[in-house]
């Protein structure tokens, strides 16, 4: 009975009387998505499942950083106050202290790896849309993408446009964000900036969690493209995130005031697209260059720091025939990271290139879509010691999709994920008997940890109505922990397996559509649910991970009036911890969130833009809640922006 809520919801829904005569054309399926398979296709063509967040749906909704987006599309989040922020897809989750090269979920730029797990360092000011992969994109991108790919896509320019935003808050939140895009013969641009602020909060029960806030965020993007010959572009993508100040408290229980964190992370990619007059070749080429920087401040002074310095290149090209496309290429990363527990001038490097192949084949007038791909992946690892290893991997999947009408498609897929031992699990050799806790060792016999995943979905999509449904089986093998060698030794070891399965589903349709109105009222919902998520030799449940993760709400747009509002609902179910803040507790409440955010268009001036007042309400019902323990997150909150676009 726990979560009759969320099933009622879904089976009423999709027991709806589905009547061709009473939806609209079909849209849903046609919308363009690239991370699946590395190229433009319709969401139609997919044997995944494969989530798209658009423009006007991260305007509508109030989302503040990615975080916030995709807890509000029902993917359980994990959340230090301001500076960390973590995404779980089907039980995997990027890194918590935002290592990159430590996550099973992988973090996207415009289609390559960014250098942190940190969803808090991407920028949303100048987004188009984000694109999930639900499950493994290993054979797409490679180590660390078992339990997906958040792909986030910035704007191009095209007609002229320009916005400023002034946001104020509750707990002193400033924020200013201002850009352009446009393009001029056959140049195209987009940029935008901002800078925010924001001082300690007071928790759901009216506590104030001291040393929360942060003295500065600032935030610049830019997507510039010179376009030559037909269907040729040279683009320069750059992006900046500096914040400094941000405090870190420690827990509830036990605030530090004086503890704060500082990041930066910078990131450029010059890219090349191009193609043959008839379409039948297109091709990409890139580089790129970033760096991302996280320090921890105590008293004043710096007490650790880490550095990821990130560089590489892809080269890819696809040909397509009636009945057949071929996509294949060349990846290259290298990532050099450097802490204060090295030796000064020594650094941890980790070298990958790889081959890649995907195909896609349409056969039955279109209908049954046939896909396959192939990964292989070589490895060069090195410690500041000097101690190296190498290793290679080979990664598959196969996939197949069957268009029984225009509005139903039938998908089910194959997909093998993989992630590499970092070089501290592989090399480290640190000794901590000053606190107790003995010699910690890497162990360089490692394996990489795999997983194998099979699913089935359904997707029913019109213009006015859509439902998708999926079912997941997870095989994970190769797990790397850390366990007791002696009384004085411990050391990273692939400890074991475990399984993970479940259902994760979304709905949502159009009653406005239905009725004849002149406004939208789309009622939604989206959950990921895992019947199964438990390690293979002792049987416990995976520490950090909720049966039921799930967002549902109403939105509401009346152009005319210039009227639209979200409502939303965000469930986090009840996780087994482990308890670091030692107060005998083993598992974090379930709670929902709820959100509210109203905007309202002023004032008109035709072709110079529109003057808008937005009302943001989060935590609606001033709910205490934690993403991890002892870390309470913000009570009720307001924000209003006034914004100018044109």
């Amino acid at each position: 009975m726990k979560y009759c809520h969320v099933w009622s919801l879904l089976f009423m829904t999709l027991c709806f009387p589905f009547s061709a005569s009473a939806f609209e054309e079909v849209t849903d399926l046609n919308q363009v998505v690239v991370t699946a398979s590395r190229i433009e296709e319709t969401k139609a063509d997919q044997t995944t499942n494969v989530t798209v967040i658009g423009e006007e749906q991260i305007k509508e909704s109030s989302a503040q950083d990615l975080a916030d987006l995709l807890g509000a599309q029902g993917f359980k989040i994990r959340e230090y106050p301001n500076s960390l922020m973590a995404v779980q897809i089907r039980g995997f989750a990027t890194d918590t202290h935002g290592q990159v090269a430590n996550s099973y979920v992988t973090l996207l730029l415009n289609g390559r790896r960014v250098n942190t797990g940190n969803l808090a360092s991407i920028m949303m000011d100048n987004v188009e849309r984000v694109e999930i992969i639900r499950g493994p994109g290993s054979v797409q991108y490679g180590s660390a993408a078992l339990g997906g790919v958040v792909n986030v896509i910035t704007k191009k320019g095209a007609k002229p446009s320009a916005f400023v935003e002034q946001t104020l808050g509750s707990w002193d939140y400033l924020k200013t964000t201002a850009g352009v895009s446009g393009k001029v013969n056959q140049f195209d641009y987009s940029l935008s900036a901002s800078t925010s602020s924001q001082s300690s909060y007071d928790t759901g029960d009216d506590k104030h969690y001291d040393n929360t806030g942060f003295d500065a965020k600032d935030r610049f993007s830019t997507n510039l493209g010179w376009n030559f010959l037909p269907g040729q572009r040279i683009g320069l993508v750059y992006s900046w995130f500096n914040a400094e100040g941000i405090g870190s408290p420690n827990y509830l229980s036990a605030v530090d005031p004086d503890d704060s964190v500082n990041l930066k992370n910078r990131q450029v990619d010059v890219v090349y697209d191009g193609k043959t007059a008839n379409d039948f070749l297109f091709w990409n080429l890139r580089y790129f260059d970033g760096k991302d920087e996280y320090e921890t401040v105590d008293n004043g002074t710096v007490d650790y720091f880490r550095d990821t310095r990130q560089k590489g290149g892809n080269a890819q090209i696809t040909a397509k025939w009636d009945l057949l496309s071929l996509t294949t290429g060349v990846d290259w990363i290298r990532y050099e990271i450097s802490n204060s527990n090295m030796k000064s001038g020594k650094e941890n490097s980790y070298d990958n290139p790889a081959l890649f192949v995907l195909t896609k084949t349409k056969l039955l007038n279109d209908k049954l879509i046939l896909s396959a791909g192939g990964r292989y992946d070589k490895f060069d690892i090195e410690s500041d010691t000097g101690a190296s290893t190498d290793s290679t991997n080979w990664s598959s999947t196969l996939g197949a999709a069957f268009k029984v009408s225009d509005m139903v498609t039938l998908r089910t897929n194959y997909a093998e994920g993989f992630k590499m031992p970092t070089p501290d699990q592989l090399f480290m050799l640190t000794n901590y008997s000053a606190y107790g806790w003995g010699i910690w060792s890497g162990n360089p016999d490692l394996d990489p940890e795999e997983s194998a995943t099979y699913e089935a979905g359904i997707d029913f999509v019109t213009g006015t109505f859509s439902a998708s449904m999926t079912y997941f089986y997870t095989d994970f093998e190769n797990k790397i922990g850390y366990e007791a060698v002696s009384q004085d030794l411990t050391r990273y070891q692939n400890i074991g397996a475990a399984t993970l399965s479940g259902l994760e589903g979304s709905v949502q349709f159009d009653i406005g559509a239905l009725a004849g109105w002149n406004n939208e009222l789309i009622p939604y919902l989206s959950f990921t649910y895992l019947d199964k998520y438990e390690d293979d030799d002792s049987g416990d449940k995976l520490t950090y991970t909720s049966a039921l993760s799930a967002s549902y709400g109403l939105r509401f747009n009346n152009p005319n009036k210039g009227l639209s509002a979200c409502l939303n609902f965000a469930y986090t179910g009840e996780q087994d911890i482990t308890d670091y803040e030692k107060t005998g507790a083993t598992k974090l409440k379930s709670f929902t969130v709820t959100d509210l955010s109203v905007t309202k268009t002023l004032d008109s001036f035709a072709e110079y833009g529109d003057l808008s007042l937005t009302a943001d309400i989060h935590n609606l019902f001033n709910k205490n809640y934690a993403y991890n323990q002892g870390y309470f997150m913000p009570g009720r909150t307001f924000f209003v922006t006034l914004a100018y676009h044109y």
